[in-house]
Parts: C-alpha cells; sequence; structure tokens
C-alpha cells in the first residue's frame, strides 16, 4: 500500500512546528539572571496591559542624575488580575520600587518579583519555578 505523504497534512504540520517552537523558547527565565535580585526606584512612564506579558516602562535616575528608562515585565494581565491588580493601579508619574532579574545580556530589562506601589501597598509576582529557592 502506498501512501502519499504531501499537500496540506504537511503544511498544517510545518505551520504548527513554525509557531509552536517560538512559543516554547519564549517562557522561562533563561535570560534573565535569577541568582541575583535587583530593586529599582523610577517613575512610570507607560504601562502596557498585552499579553503575553504586561509591562511597564520606568525612568530611573543613575548616580549623575540622568534618567535611564527600563522596561519592567511581569505575568500576563490574567494573571495580575488574579492578584487584585488591575490596568488602572499605576498611571505615568507615578513613583513605584520594582524588585526582580536583570536581562543577562545588559539590556535595561527587569523580570517582575516584587512591586511597591505609590499607596505603599506590595505585590509579590510568582512566576512557577523560576523562582524556586529565591
Amino acid at each position: 500500500m502506498n501512501i502519499r505523504r504531501s499537500g496540506p497534512p504537511v503544511l498544517a504540520v510545518a505551520v504548527l512546528l513554525l509557531v509552536s517552537v517560538p512559543l516554547f523558547a519564549h517562557h522561562g527565565a533563561a535570560s534573565y539572571d535569577i541568582s541575583k535580585m535587583t530593586t529599582l526606584k523610577g517613575k512610570v512612564t507607560d504601562v502596557r496591559w498585552m499579553n503575553p506579558h504586561a509591562e511597564i516602562d520606568i525612568d530611573v535616575n543613575d548616580t549623575a542624575g540622568k534618567a535611564e528608562k527600563f522596561i519592567v515585565e511581569s505575568v500576563s494581565p490574567l494573571g495580575l488580575s488574579r492578584l487584585g491588580w488591575t490596568k488602572d493601579l499605576l498611571k505615568p508619574g507615578d513613583s513605584i520600587t520594582v524588585t526582580g532579574n536583570l536581562s543577562k545580556n545588559g539590556t535595561h530589562i527587569l523580570r517582575l518579583k516584587k512591586i511597591v506601589f505609590p499607596t505603599g501597598k506590595e505585590l509579590y509576582i510568582q512566576s512557577g519555578e523560576d523562582y524556586s529557592g529565591q
């Protein structure tokens, strides 16, 4: 019996592989230095309530007083809402303190572990096994 394996089924498998591999590669903390926690204080410049991760842009003053831009990456909006966070909780101009893991490649990206809001309220973010032992 000769079975022909081409056409739409092969194309569907190829598309599925092309889409799924980047999704699996994205998750995890491999691009962050999870051996060290860093705390930053800054002013919110933008909040993006989007999937797969909500992001907060903050300006952090360096030792000379010059503002450096950081992106604070969090869990998904759904994960944040389960913790009681709403998208209106932060707004540009708010002063916040964030703690997390900086990117290994030296870019100003921090994976959020804890945030202290302007009200003094603290919120801890657990990202599964990425933070085991911390």
